[in-house]
């Protein structure tokens, strides 16, 4: 949070208030990072069901969780399973949460300040972050794929057997399946957090205020949030497919394969669920950040 630092002025004995100091790259990384671990214990098993709607197909029924939706997800799971069952995975998927959060925020952040140049406005704050998010992927993208393999896995994986299924599938490569696409999904967290700066300061411009409230603050993280996550959906699903499973193609032959079964529709199978997940995320997160 932003500090208010007061010096005396020489005409008057009353103090008068300095600008805020802008927050280091480590409290903005600590404080967006605080909220992805909250959020994603909060609303787990909402993750839970949209990873495998996600990563479902009929192409791949043998190996799919076949729900019609979130509601039935959790209730299939809620009756097949037991309450614990919809926490099945949550200790890597926190890994992954905590990690790929901290680092793409900390490494953006650092690089934003480092080489600032106010004429660039919203498309430095974006190239920055997006390069930030690029540094997190190539350097945590392994433990997303174990995270993938045990939540979406029928029947569930432990960790080490998710480990064990990938390294036989081809090796240490394997660990970095859907890397390309992965990079190019670096624009979502980097549109939304650079959307949700511009959101704030549209915010306190038009409300001549210095701060927001809480839930005005929720209301800007929902709002950026709900744009990124419109625009690139399609190529998200598109990884947990070839994330959950080998599937001997990459994230364009599948998308194309389940589109020519499934039609143009399949390609936003669990929207719903993801929109469920990351708004309430996003409306948490960015309100205490």
């Amino acid at each position: 949070r932003h500090r208010l630092t007061f010096v005396m002025s020489p005409a008057h004995d009353s103090p008068q208030p300095m600008t805020p100091s802008e927050p280091s790259p480590l409290e903005v990384a600590a404080s967006i990072t605080a909220g992805e671990l909250l959020t994603t214990v909060l609303f787990y098993p909402v993750e839970l069901v949209k990873s495998r709607l996600q990563a479902s197909a009929q192409s791949f029924a043998s190996s799919s969780y076949q729900y019609s939706g979130l509601v039935d997800g959790l209730l299939s799971i809620l009756q097949k399973n037991g309450f614990k069952g919809l926490f099945v995975g949550i200790a890597p998927v926190l890994v992954r949460a905590g990690s790929s959060d901290f680092v793409a925020a900390f490494a953006g952040e650092a690089l934003l300040q480092r080489f600032r140049l106010e004429s660039l406005g919203f498309l430095q704050g974006l190239f920055w972050r997006t390069l930030g998010c690029g540094v997190s992927v190539l350097s945590t993208m392994p433990f997303e794929s174990i995270a993938a393999r045990v939540t979406t896995s029928s029947p569930p994986l432990t960790s080490r057997g998710a480990v064990k299924v990938l390294w036989h599938e081809g090796g240490l490569k394997t660990f970095w399946r859907g890397l390309g696409v992965n990079l190019v999904l670096c624009l979502n967290p980097g549109l939304t957090f650079t959307a949700l700066a511009q959101i704030k300061k549209l915010f306190l411009s038009l409300w001549r205020r210095q701060r927001l409230s809480t839930a005005e603050a929720a209301l800007a993280g929902v709002l950026a949030k709900l744009l990124a996550l419109l625009i690139s959906y399609p190529l998200m699903r598109g990884k947990s497919l070839v994330q959950a499973r080998n599937t001997g193609g990459g994230v364009r032959q599948v998308l194309s394969s389940v589109a020519k079964d499934e039609g143009m529709r399949s390609l936003y199978q669990g929207l719903t669920a993801q929109l469920s997940k990351s708004l309430m995320s996003a409306a948490v997160k960015y309100a205490i950040k």
